[in-house]
């Protein structure tokens, strides 16, 4: 069975959110700006504090912690690293399988929502259990906070396309076999039942 136009366009920008939303949390992972701040140190009169004095930046990821001063530690977060890339495999296979359902309806088309909504919900997990050890404020948090948007996005859109057709629908020969067509209700024995 062919998809009716809308569901054709709907499809494809579900599949164009779900990979922009791969590419950019890709970036997020691949690199080490998810949080920064400023290094300072108290400075005190004689017993009271006056004010502090910065000194340098320090910045963040998931694999180092860095210094303005070029000394790097390593210090990798395994928890955030994980979940988030099983999520962006799960957002990789929704938007495989939304780009297969394009040129023809398959019982596929149930899956790609869960698949992405799973990556939704492992994706939104990774960055809520970093932002629970640090602070979420430099540019590779933000691309994958876009990343979570865009998968967010594309949730509706392909549940919509998914939704379209019931999960009753199925193919059903007609006239002796010669015609196919489409039910729209599962088929009665004729008592009602």
């Amino acid at each position: 069975m062919t998809y009716e136009p809308l569901n054709r366009r709907l499809a494809i920008l579900a599949a164009a959110f779900a990979l922009l939303g791969v590419v950019l949390g890709a970036i997020a992972l691949g690199t080490n700006y998810w949080t920064i701040a400023s290094i300072s140190e108290p400075v005190f009169n004689h017993t009271t504090l006056v004010t502090e004095r910065q000194h340098g930046l320090m910045w963040n990821g998931l694999f180092h912690e860095c210094r303005s001063s070029g000394v790097c530690n390593f210090e990798f977060l395994p928890a955030t690293f994980i979940i988030c890339v099983i999520g962006l495999v799960f957002l990789l296979i929704g938007s495989i399988l939304s780009i297969l359902d394009v040129p023809k309806a398959t019982d596929r088309r149930f899956v790609t929502p869960l698949f992405i909504y799973v990556a939704c919900v492992l994706m939104t997990a990774g960055l809520v259990d970093y932002a629970s050890r640090r602070l979420l404020n430099s540019h590779s948090s933000r691309s994958m906070i876009a990343a979570v948007v865009f998968a967010y996005t594309a949730l509706p859109l392909s549940a919509f396309v998914a939704g379209r057709y019931s999960t009753y629908e199925r193919t059903a020969l007609v006239n002796n076999g010669v015609h196919l067509t489409t039910q729209k209700y599962s088929a009665t024995n004729g008592n009602g039942l």
